[in-house]
């Protein structure tokens, strides 16, 4: 009988790899189909995208926009004559074929599957890598800056695009061309080597775009690996949300964004600090961090907890401090070695805090809040006949801006004390006494990571753009599968429609693009958690 069950569910098991990898080789079809058409949909020069020079150099790239010309116009035509729909159609179906794929594949998997993830990411990757026009023109602006300090020996934070009319690499900027771009050190590096290998600006964008395709899928090894040791059972399912995710792929291999450096280095120093009782290893994910911090500074968010969490908290709250101060300290010691050659004194420090915008609010959230408070302000300005030099739009956004960095700060300082409480929790727990000790005090730190990075875009920043969401996507994958980290994978195929409505700036489409973007989320978050609420109050 033993052996008949056992038989039995060899069979069972045998069925369901079957199952599910068919369900992945048709993801992974249909995923390819639509990249498809989006190469053939993004030289439509009604979309407004940015162009690029590879559609120059391989001229062959525009055969599939000419192949399927009248096909796009007759759609085209039945949306009023704009082929933004079918952009944004393309996109939603990336994200449904994404969130099914996700609900259909559950499992540990071996190696095998790793491989087939690593398969279907390279494939999506280099059709977006071809693709002739791309939605942010933010990789010009790095190629522009790396070309300023490596070509022309000048200063990045001072030269803008308008000082450099004829430069080669400056024609392809569309956006901003009357400021510099802010740079962090380690990223304008790499993209002065990336210019220094090459003076064409088609190759140099294959540069930059190859090299985020090949973060990319070092990215997936490590979530796999990462997963292996905190949750093996779900390492699988966690490997797919992020190798296949389209947001992840547009924006590392169709713009060559620098986010996927920065999710190699926090993905690198959640690795490193996994690895037990070893020191080298602690000093190599304080590095990581450091190097994520010349990448972005919104990963100092991340090493302040990580430094929090590390510490040992039962010798006392002073000693805490200063354990934690000195990580901090070493942390940021490589940004400021990679700051030196660049560092020219006041005019250094006054052109990188000149760029932080404090007047406007860019699919912010939170400006949907000042937009209302700007109106009831105006009115009550009107109402009480206050003097005209008393502004009260100013007035509006900077008690948005005031309140909701308040709320920020009381919202971060709590994660400091929920990660004290999971590290302390973790060093009475045992892999003897409780196998899931280590994932149970690493995924309080990964939901700290999260959360921070998450009210910090919907409070603080005054900018929302896709690429943003890549600050915290990495640890999505990372944690355990429930409401808020379906929320999340949720807002990620939201968050694209963004290209769609670029476009329309005006008040009141601004509000819809914040309910198109953040309303699906908030809706299935709010559904999610009163279903649970439901359901555990009849259990009781």
């Amino acid at each position: 009988m033993t052996d008949i069950q056992l038989l039995s569910h060899t069979q069972s098991n045998t069925v369901r790899v079957r199952s599910a990898a068919f369900a992945l080789f048709w993801l992974a079809l249909a995923s390819e189909l639509v990249y498809l058409f989006l190469l053939a949909l993004v030289p439509l020069p009604a979309l407004h995208l940015i162009p690029t020079p590879l559609s120059g150099l391989y001229p062959w790239l525009l055969q599939p926009s000419r192949w399927l010309a009248m096909p796009l116009q007759t759609l085209t035509n039945v949306f009023g004559g704009s082929p933004a729909p079918l952009l944004g159609g393309a996109l939603i179906a990336l994200g449904l074929l994404y969130l099914v794929g996700l609900s259909q594949l559950t499992g540990i998997g071996d190696r095998r599957w790793l491989i087939g993830l690593l398969g279907g990411a390279l494939v999506f990757g280099l059709t977006l890598l071809l693709l002739p026009s791309i939605f942010s023109d933010n990789v010009f602006t790095s190629m522009f800056a790396g070309r300023t300090l490596g070509y022309y020996h000048l200063d990045p934070f001072q030269i803008a695009p308008i000082h450099l009319p004829n430069d080669a690499y400056a024609s392809w900027i569309q956006t901003r061309r009357d400021q510099h771009d802010i740079t962090l050190p380690l990223w304008l590096y790499l993209s002065t080597l990336f210019t220094q290998l090459s003076s064409n600006p088609a190759t140099t964008l294959l540069l930059f775009k190859g090299f985020a395709l090949l973060a990319h899928l070092l990215n997936i090894v490590l979530v796999w690996s990462i997963l292996s040791k905190i949750a093996p059972k779900h390492r699988l399912s966690g490997a797919l949300i992020y190798a296949w995710n389209p947001l992840v792929l547009i924006e590392l291999a169709g713009n060559g964004q620098s986010e996927g450096l920065l999710m190699l280095l926090l993905l690198l120093a959640t690795w490193c600090t996994l690895q037990r009782r070893r020191p080298v290893y602690a000093l190599g994910a304080l590095l990581c961090f450091g190097l994520a911090i010349s990448t972005n500074m919104i990963a100092l968010l991340l090493a302040a907890l990580y430094a929090w969490f590390i510490v040992d908290h039962t010798r006392g709250y002073w000693h805490a401090v200063l354990a934690a101060g000195w990580r901090i300290l070493t942390m940021l010691l490589p940004l400021a070695l990679l700051f030196l050659p660049l560092w020219h004194g006041a005019t250094t420090f006054f052109a990188l805090t000149s760029t932080v915008d404090v007047a406007h609010f860019i699919h912010s959230p939170i400006g949907l809040l000042a937009l209302l408070l700007r109106g009831f302000y105006s009115w009550f300005a009107h109402l009480t006949h206050m003097p005209a030099y008393l502004d009260p739009i100013t007035s509006a956004d900077m008690t948005v801006r005031a309140s909701a960095t308040f709320v920020f700060v009381l919202i971060y300082l709590r994660q400091f004390g929920t990660v004290r409480d999971a590290s302390l929790l973790n060093l009475h727990l045992t892999d003897a006494n409780d196998p899931a000790s280590t994932l149970t005090s690493v995924d309080t730190l990964i939901y700290g990571w999260i959360s921070s990075i998450l009210w910090y875009l919907l409070l603080v920043s005054g900018w929302f753009w896709p690429g943003y969401i890549l600050w915290l996507f990495w640890a999505v994958a990372l944690r355990r599968r429930d409401a808020f980290s379906f929320t999340l994978l949720i807002l990620t195929s939201t968050t694209p429609l963004l290209y769609t409505l670029s476009d329309f700036n005006t008040a009141s489409v601004t509000i819809y693009q914040i309910a198109i973007i953040f309303g699906p989320p908030l809706v299935y978050f709010i559904g999610a958690r009163t279903r649970e609420r439901l359901t555990s109050s009849v259990a009781k």
